[in-house]
């Protein structure tokens, strides 16, 4: 008898426990249910806002349009004088449009910090405004504007500017120039894009912050790091003005910390012979002297 008691006691606890599994179980889908219902809509919320378009003043888009053709031009002017070593002939520049003007700091607000930077460093060298002195687009610190140039080109230009003519000028344009363009126009600009001569010679490659620049026979001038404006560590060939008249010398070899630290000294001699004269013209005693 007291068996018999002891089994249905026991299908009693057993069918209680199953029920309240049950029980719990089906709590914890409808839990389920409504945290996945509640995340699918929190979900659709953030896709639609992603696919909200976002919506920019039209002017200010022009005026970036604008500021760029500013620039591009005003860029071009720059480099034919410094190609052409008038660079105190550059007085004026002009100036960007009242549009730019007006925008320019919404403008500034979407560039990268090295472009704000940049075109800071740019109109503070131009008189934008009329003053009594100076009429809009005078140049009032060319010095400075020649660095803000300098800055705007790749490290080797100031180097190898006169070896270098017949190739674009926006190929020689450094990175913080060309995304401060990207951000301008939306376009795509990398370095070193159709760095041609017109013989079909790549004028420069790099590699890090190493350049080979090549003339365009394809003569190699160096494979070097730049710092300042000049030749900072690695080997190149420079010119050398030593005060030797009728001769070009020229020097190939290592530099270390902007030094010149082991190479040679090559002489040229570029004063026309008379035809009547097949002589070799005396060579300095320094001619190929080794350092």
């Amino acid at each position: 008898m007291s068996g018999s008691i002891m089994m249905i006691a026991l299908i009693v606890i057993v069918v209680i426990v199953v029920a309240f599994l049950a029980m719990s179980r089906g709590k914890a889908d409808d839990k389920g249910r409504e945290r996945g219902k509640r995340g699918d809509e929190e979900g659709s919320g953030v896709a639609e806002k992603k696919r909200e378009p976002v919506r920019e003043d039209p002017k200010v888009i022009e005026a970036r349009k604008e500021l760029y053709q500013y620039l591009n031009q005003m860029i071009r002017r720059m480099f034919q004088q410094y190609r052409k070593g008038n660079w105190s002939k550059l007085t004026k520049v002009g100036v960007p449009s009242d549009k730019v003007q007006k925008h320019l700091h919404k403008i500034e607000e979407s560039l990268p910090t090295p472009a704000v930077r940049l075109l800071d460093d740019l109109f503070s060298c131009i008189n934008l405004k009329e003053d009594g002195q100076n009429v809009p687009g005078t140049v009032t610190d060319k010095a400075k504007l020649k660095q803000v140039f300098l800055d705007m080109a790749l490290p080797f230009y100031p180097v190898y500017y006169e070896r270098l003519d017949g190739v674009r000028y926006t190929s020689l344009l450094n990175q913080t120039t060309l995304n401060l363009f990207h951000r301008l126009t939306g376009k795509k600009f990398r370095v070193g894009y159709k760095n041609r001569y017109s013989t079909g010679i790549t004028a420069y490659r790099w590699e890090g912050d190493k350049y080979q620049v090549y003339t365009s026979e394809g003569e190699m001038l160096c494979d070097a790091v730049f710092r300042d404006g000049k030749v900072w560590e690695g080997y190149a060939v420079l010119p050398v003005n030593d005060g030797e008249k009728n001769w070009e010398v020229m020097q190939e070899g290592m530099y270390k910390d902007g030094e010149f630290v082991d190479g040679t000294l090559h002489y040229i001699y570029t004063k026309d012979i008379a035809p009547d004269k097949d002589r070799v013209p005396n060579v300095p005693d320094s001619q190929n002297q080794q350092t």
